[in-house]
């Protein structure tokens, strides 16, 4: 079983509900995608004009279907940054399995993918299909190369991306709601929802919002902390209960501070930092050469004389 995690801004909170028992998910075409390199990766383009311009036919003839991207973890410091406001928004983690079912049902399943993006700063080796197409120009080398074409064109990205950990829904526009000429929505079964996540940043009035909306959908509500003992951030249910990503679940740890609620590697009542005491300050305060330095009046002078030895 797999979990999806969308990340999103605050501004998003107050429109997410398409009714009382469906949230809506944005799909977008190819070309309104942020990797402008994503069609290059298909095949090397150093190559005759005639060939170029029958891959650019073929590519033409590439059925194009809108897409949504997730990733495969809620704790990609760099996502929270770039998709959700700087940490100042929220993460929607859906099930997988129940989300392929909905859309089943809506007897859209022969025309979604769900797979994951592949990461290449190269194009694969496709000489000879290229070449038996466009020579021999037989139906089933064309029918090959075209869906060589849509598979990298819609699933490989720049090894630049790959923190991004994507995977990718893609569907017919007759499983979206069309609500504009640019905006098509998913209708995503709340049941689907598993947590919502807000990002360590978010003000209350989106707390509150989310808050709100993972009771109405039964999910769990969690905040995104970032700790003091790890680059790793953790989760807070409730500001009580934490939580962590692990093997793709969002889980209990089975140790974890007392005070700070950080998890931590062995069983302990306190993390290292909960546990320092005035003792502990007072004995790293007297270890501090520099404080009897400042003391005497002569710090300044010191650090310039260490400055101008670098210089030389």
């Amino acid at each position: 079983m797999a979990n999806l995690y969308k990340f999103m801004g605050a501004d998003v909170a107050d429109k997410l509900m398409l009714d009382e028992s469906h949230i809506g998910i944005k799909f977008s075409h190819l070309q309104d995608y942020n990797d402008p390199y994503e069609f290059f990766l298909t095949i090397d383009y150093n190559r005759s004009p005639e060939e170029l311009a029958f891959y650019s036919e073929m590519i033409g003839m590439v059925l194009k279907q809108p897409a949504t991207c997730f990733a495969k973890s809620p704790i990609i410091t760099p996502m929270w940054a770039h998709y959700a406001g700087n940490s100042s928004g929220f993460v929607i983690e859906i099930d997988e399995d129940k989300l392929a079912a909905h859309i089943e049902e809506m007897g859209h399943d022969g025309s979604t993918t769900f797979s994951d993006v592949q990461y290449q700063d190269e194009p694969d080796d496709i000489e000879e299909l290229l070449s038996r197409a466009f020579i021999l120009g037989k139906p089933r080398y064309i029918y090959f190369l075209q869906t060589y074409i849509r598979r990298a064109a819609y699933l490989r990205k720049q090894t630049c991306w790959s923190y991004e950990q994507e995977r990718r829904v893609i569907t017919s526009e007759d499983a979206l709601n069309k609500v504009n000429d640019w905006l098509m929505l998913l209708p995503v079964p709340i049941s689907c929802i598993k947590s919502l996540i807000v990002g360590k940043n978010a003000d209350e009035k989106l707390k509150d919002s989310i808050r709100e909306l993972a009771n109405k959908c039964s999910a769990k509500y969690l905040e995104m902390v970032f700790g003091r003992s790890s680059t790793s951030p953790f989760m807070l249910k409730d500001g009580i209960e934490t939580h962590v990503f692990n093997e793709g679940e969002i889980v209990t740890p089975p140790f974890y501070c007392r005070e700070c609620k950080e998890p931590v590697r062995h069983e302990a009542k306190m993390c290292a930092w909960c546990s320092i005491t005035e003792v502990h300050k007072q004995r790293a305060a007297h270890s501090n050469s520099f404080r009897m330095l400042e003391d005497a009046g002569i710090l300044q002078e010191y650090l310039t004389r260490m400055q101008n030895i670098g210089r030389r």
